[in-house]
């Protein structure tokens, strides 16, 4: 009995046209080179890596040609520096939410992450030693706004009912920062190769989502239910 070829779909075709194996792009400069779309092999993953590590190593001379040209890793050193300037402005920020709070284990659960905080700090310094970089921090106008609105916040609304609402309120800003930043620079290890960095990447993200996890667990079960009995008295 003969066989007939499966004539493909039309959706089929079309997510093939959508999707092609390799891509053009043209640089700055005018270059055009071709970009594949595929996952690299393992042994290709390797190269990528030692590759990557010898450029991270020529960094100063990198930024001294002052080309226009720029790689995922320039933008991998980017928000290397960028997160360990904000690590450190959050730990130096922490005391103050923590001598705020009221609820027990809202001051417990900040106490323990700024602990982790210190933890992320020396991670993210091991992470520059593993890239050859100078341990250095770059001003984050991101974090700095976010810790800024924070100190405003706990101005308002520290010595109210709504106080421990308001520390959560803040910390989940910056814990969600945090998470998108790392999420990201998690994705940029794995394309680059960069096989212990993503593992120490992934430790602090797995933190930061526990204690964003926390937070909110500790507002949705007491601390809003607190600060609403203002309200509550206030309607009667």
């Amino acid at each position: 009995m003969a066989t007939s070829e499966k004539t493909p779909t039309k959706s089929s075709t079309a997510n093939e046209e959508k999707k092609p194996a390799s891509r053009t792009k043209t640089t700055k400069s005018g270059k055009t080179r071709t970009v594949s779309r595929a996952k690299p092999a393992a042994e290709q993953r390797q190269q990528r890596a030692q590759t990557v590590k010898s450029k991270a190593q020529k960094a100063p001379a990198r930024k001294a040609a002052a080309t226009e040209e720029k790689g995922l890793l320039d933008l991998f050193e980017h928000a290397l520096r960028d997160m360990y300037y904000a690590e450190r402005k959050i730990y130096r920020s922490l005391p103050k939410m923590i001598k705020a709070a009221d609820d027990a284990a809202l001051t417990e659960a900040l106490s323990n992450h700024r602990d982790e905080t210190q933890g992320h700090i020396e991670t993210l310094e091991e992470v520059f030693e593993l890239m050859h970089l100078r341990v250095k921090g770059e001003k984050c106008d991101a974090i700095d706004g976010i810790l800024e609105e924070a100190d405003g916040i706990l101005e308002d609304f520290g010595d109210t009912l709504a106080g421990d609402a308001a520390i959560i309120f803040s910390a989940r800003a910056v814990e969600h920062y945090e998470i998108c930043r790392y999420h990201a620079m998690i994705g940029f290890a794995d394309a680059l190769g960069l096989d212990e960095v993503h593992a120490k990447l992934q430790s602090i993200y797995d933190q930061e989502t526990a204690s964003d996890t926390l937070l909110t667990s500790l507002a949705e079960d007491s601390v809003n239910e607190a600060a609403s009995e203002y309200d509550e008295g206030d309607s009667q």
